[in-house]
């Protein structure tokens, strides 16, 4: 978890130049990068933002980096995920408007991402043994004997 400073202020950089290139290429044409690639670019904006969000987010709820995914964490391994989607989303669209074919072929990868995630996301939510295997363990350990773990 000390890495995580040093990667999102990195990714932010790196948005930041994405950013700039963009503006960059319209500069002096007649039309703007809203105008052209108006959705990409509103996403682009959207998916930042809650980057920067997440970012924020998880710092203060990580503030020591003591919080551990096993130790009850889950909600920060969500804001990873969230973090990368949304980060990996507005770099990919910013490199869709500057470069289109490598774009399209990054956001094909992006949706692999997504959906490897999103089938991932579920284990977590439905999964509520762990919560009566970790239940029986307390309660079997206040009481002086030793926890058993039922089979998996």
């Amino acid at each position: 978890m000390a890495t995580q400073p040093r990667v999102s202020s990195a990714f932010i950089s790196f948005l930041t130049i994405l950013g700039s290139v963009v503006l960059a290429k319209y500069q002096y044409d007649n039309v703007s990068p809203f105008g052209e690639h108006n959705i990409a670019m509103r996403i682009s904006l959207f998916a930042t933002f809650i980057y920067f969000m997440v970012v924020v987010v998880y710092e203060i709820l990580n503030l020591d980096g003591t919080i551990k995914v096993e130790d009850d964490g889950r909600y920060l391994l969500i804001l990873g995920h969230v973090r990368f989607l949304s980060g990996t989303i507005a770099a990919t669209l910013l490199i869709l408007i500057l470069i289109s074919y490598f774009g399209w072929f990054l956001l094909v990868i992006w949706t692999m991402f997504l959906v490897k995630i999103a089938c991932y996301w579920d284990k977590p939510f439905y999964n509520f043994d762990m919560f009566k295997i970790k239940n029986q363990n307390t309660t079997n350990s206040e009481g002086g004997q030793e926890a058993q773990q039922p089979p998996v």
